[in-house]
């Protein structure tokens, strides 16, 4: 069974990657669909675990783009402004504070969801492939950006 479900999921992959064209909606699906294949194969998870935990990492990462968009607002001003009082700095600095603390916040309350749904070994697997998928994403950009460089 787990096979399967992993053949379905490399299947839909290819599928949509030969189907990709320019629209961008396509390419954040494509990205979407690597980024749950790698996931569930990193943290092995079967076809109830996944319908269980996906859910709640789309519903955590919508509440931190919430969140960052709600705050972007002192990066943009701090980026406008080639001079800005110290009041005005030290409101920025508190809000970017309490942002922080927000996210945290929101990360425990689904740490504490995450621990409903699966295992406590496939919880940890998920913050270790969470670790490996942004490096991976960051060296992809990197190398995107400089094509001629190689990795190091």
């Amino acid at each position: 069974m787990k096979n399967l479900f992993i053949i379905i999921i490399f299947c839909l992959i290819t599928n949509l990657l030969l189907s990709q064209n320019n629209n961008p909606n396509k390419k954040r699906e494509n990205r979407e669909a690597i980024k749950i294949a790698f996931f569930t194969k990193k943290m092995d998870l079967n076809t109830v675990e996944s319908q269980n935990f996906w859910p709640l990492v789309n519903d955590m990462e919508a509440e931190l783009k919430a969140l960052k968009n709600k705050n972007s607002h002192g990066r943009m001003m701090l980026k406008e402004k080639e001079e800005i009082s110290d009041k005005e700095l030290e409101e920025i600095m508190d809000a970017k504070m309490e942002m922080g603390k927000s996210q945290i916040d929101i990360k425990i309350k689904y740490h504490e969801k995450f621990k409903e749904v699966l295992p406590i070994k496939k919880v940890a697997k998920y913050y270790e492939a969470s670790k490996e998928f942004k490096k991976i994403q960051t060296q992809r950009k990197t190398h995107h950006s400089n094509p001629g460089q190689r990795n190091r």
